[in-house]
């Protein structure tokens, strides 16, 4: 069956801004494992998240669907149904006979009722699950409730390493890591093929903010990049919150209260120190994907995986005298985007493409990559033409909504072309 269909491995950080990446010229950002990985496959310029908020967004990606549509977010008090859940691309995958491994931060409530995260369901869904329900903080052992007591068996304490043991168990397992754990981790049967979702809590605010620079930390979490931190740009269009004069959105639209976790941005020093934390958690991500791609190269797995790594949203950086994300703007909307697929290896094909791609096609492209039938619920476009070097027809403008209204941000929606945008 594992040469039938290829596995996947389905990588989202967790506020990602596009332009942080090395292979995007970022002056300062090092990330040599994922500019390899756009080289191998193929970059995405032009990728938007129609959602920038992470429960909707990430309930996108994995349905194909536009937020109005699936009609999860914070405020919604609901979550995704079985049945709804069944039509996502992991189950479609999982029908067609593969092993399905989740490790990391989960904000997607599925399972029915008004909960979801407390229902069990994608603990009895996914065959093998190194999880926890919402946020995971940079010490993810530290959390209260699932997560804390899912990740005591690790011997890392820092989360993309605690992460990394998580999905290097899953693809070799040990018998001591399993037996360590809270319950049991079931080994990888080697003839099914798999699909790994892997999904960070960074450089969300939430983990870079939880950074204590501790001395048993890795030391690329306490030194990297500060030596460069008066080399850490602001935005163009920064603006320091003591010198706004006239609002970017009118006080009748929006008052401008938001979430505390988003003051870093208020005034330059904070802002470059959080910048400095966002790199280095970047930079972790990164050597992790160097780690799992050897990984796979020395189990005679990475002929037939294929590996995407992508975000949910971006986040305003003070932008316009801005924080936090919510809002329909580039800085909120555009998400990195590399997919590989290494049955193309040696293939003379783009390397970058610049069409308009957004978060819902992501679920029928993987569908389409593993010759796997796309369910009439998902209104993505499948992105194999471009991956194959085509050029099909592609959509020349994108919508895009902000729907969310229990956080003070207004609730929005967009319509972008090539050269404008239009925000109600």
């Amino acid at each position: 069956m594992s040469e039938k269909f290829p596995n996947i491995i389905y990588i989202l950080g967790d506020d990602h801004r596009a332009e942080q990446l090395g292979c995007r010229n970022h002056p300062i950002l090092q990330t040599p494992h994922l500019d390899a990985l756009s080289r191998d496959g193929v970059l995405f310029n032009n990728a938007f998240c129609t959602s920038p908020a992470c429960t909707p967004s990430r309930t996108c990606h994995y349905t194909g669907q536009w937020e109005r549509k699936h009609g999860i977010n914070f405020n919604s008090r609901s979550s995704l149904s079985p049945a709804a859940w069944e039509q996502s691309f992991p189950m479609q995958l999982k029908k067609a006979g593969y092993f399905l491994g989740w490790v990391g931060k989960n904000h997607v409530p599925a399972g029915g009722g008004r909960s979801g995260y407390d229902s069990g369901y994608f603990e009895e869904v996914f065959d093998y699950w190194y999880g926890n329900h919402g946020h995971s903080g940079f010490y993810p052992k530290q959390q209260a409730g699932d997560g804390g007591r899912m990740y005591g068996n690790a011997n890392a304490d820092t989360q993309v390493e605690v992460f990394e043991e998580g999905v290097l168990n899953f693809l070799e397992p040990q018998q001591e890591f399993i037996e360590k754990g809270p319950r049991p981790l079931p080994k990888r049967p080697a003839e099914h093929p798999f699909c790994l979702c892997l999904t960070f809590n960074l450089p969300h605010a939430y983990g870079t903010g939880n950074m204590q620079l501790r001395p048993g930390d890795d030391e690329l979490y306490l030194t990297r990049y500060r030596d460069r931190f008066t080399d850490v740009a602001l935005p163009p269009t920064y603006v320091p919150f003591g010198d706004i004069v006239e609002p970017r959105l009118p006080l009748e639209v929006y008052n401008g209260i938001y979430l505390t976790s988003y003051d870093y941005v208020r005034e330059p020093r904070s802002l470059r120190e959080r910048r400095i934390r966002e790199y280095q958690t970047i930079t972790g991500m990164d050597r992790m994907l160097g780690d799992l791609r050897h990984t796979l190269d020395r189990l005679g797995l990475a002929e037939n995986t294929l590996i995407v790594f992508s975000t949910d949203h971006g986040i305003h950086h003070g932008e316009h005298g801005l924080g936090g994300k919510c809002f329909l703007y580039e800085e909120d909307i555009r998400i990195p985007l590399i997919i590989y697929d290494p049955r193309r290896n040696g293939k003379s094909i783009a390397r970058t493409r610049d069409e308009f791609v957004a978060v819902p096609d992501l679920a029928p492209t993987v569908l389409d990559l593993c010759g796997l039938s796309i369910p009439d619920s998902m209104q993505g476009q499948s992105m194999r033409p471009l991956l194959e070097g085509e050029t099909p027809e592609w959509r020349t403008e994108l919508f895009t909504e902000q729907l969310m209204d229990i956080q003070n941000y207004p609730r929005s929606e967009s319509v972008r072309t090539r050269d404008w945008k239009y925000i109600r």
